[in-house]
């Protein structure tokens, strides 16, 4: 009983440990957004004083698809979109056998219209 519960709250608890860790990568607006957590601008960061060493993500807001991260000694908000993270937070699975295909008299090109090398057709 005692060997069971220790297993259980070992796996419970241990599992932060197994979370990946998300960092950014890049700053790739100029400037980037620093924002409160409703998404509100707070003032702007210029790419040349943001770092340039990887940042973990503390925090992810899916509803508003904003990152915590730590800036200067200070806890902000940063936009997905002005950022390159690594790993991606959200990964589109694409249903290649359902995508449309050009048809065998389209002499120009036969392909998955759009979706590029991941369908591998």
């Amino acid at each position: 009983m005692n060997r069971t519960l220790f297993v259980l709250l070992a796996a419970l608890f241990s599992q932060p440990a197994w979370a990946e860790t998300h960092s950014i990568k890049a700053f790739l607006a100029d400037p980037v957004a620093v924002l409160d957590e409703q998404g509100k601008q707070q003032r702007d960061l210029p790419r040349k004083d943001a770092p340039t060493q990887p940042v973990p993500v503390l925090q992810y807001n899916q509803a508003l698809d904003l990152v915590q991260v730590e800036l200067a000694g200070q806890k902000v908000w940063l936009d997905t979109m002005d950022l390159r993270i690594e790993p991606p937070l959200n990964v589109v699975e694409l249903p290649c056998d359902k995508l449309p295909k050009s048809q065998a008299k389209d002499s120009h090109n036969k392909s998955t219209i759009g979706f590029g090398a991941g369908c591998n057709q």
